[in-house]
């Protein structure tokens, strides 16, 4: 069964996708995407009157997660554009909530069984295990994902 992973970064919510997906650790998601060159990335975000930038920022786009997915044996299909949850109508990563202030998103898994469909979300301030608050969450984007370690 799969099992949730928290995101140890600021913007690690992509690599404990993966983690989740792969059955493996934060850790050593975190690893593999330093060996593919995925991150971390600085950030720029404002203070008073000024920009400051910080490093430890991952901010993972789709094609970085399948990369990362296909290195780990899994396969992952193309990213498509979703404004439903019907339409991620499988196993996958799944970005919601975009903000396009500043183009940023939240990745978390979907899954889905014969007759239900839950979301395990790497944020911690998320308490339950797994979601099916659908209406809380907004999908943007989708990457469906075949081999899940289930």
């Amino acid at each position: 069964m799969l099992q949730r992973q928290l995101q140890q970064d600021r913007s690690g919510c992509g690599l404990a996708c993966v983690a989740m997906l792969a059955g493996i650790g934060y850790a050593q998601a975190r690893t593999l995407a330093r060996a593919l060159d995925i991150g971390p990335k600085p950030y720029r975000h404002r203070v008073g009157a000024g920009v400051r930038s910080a490093p430890d920022g991952y901010f993972t786009d789709a094609r970085q997660l399948r990369r990362m997915l296909r290195v780990l044996g899994l396969a992952a299909g193309a990213e498509r554009t979703v404004s439903d949850w019907r339409e991620c109508d499988g196993d996958g990563i799944v970005a919601i909530n975009h903000d396009p202030s500043n183009d940023r998103w939240h990745w978390d898994v979907h899954l889905r069984d014969a007759g239900s469909a839950c979301v395990l979300d790497p944020n911690a301030r998320v308490r339950s295990e797994r979601r099916t608050d659908f209406g809380r969450m907004r999908p943007v984007r989708f990457i469906p994902v075949s081999g899940a370690r289930r």
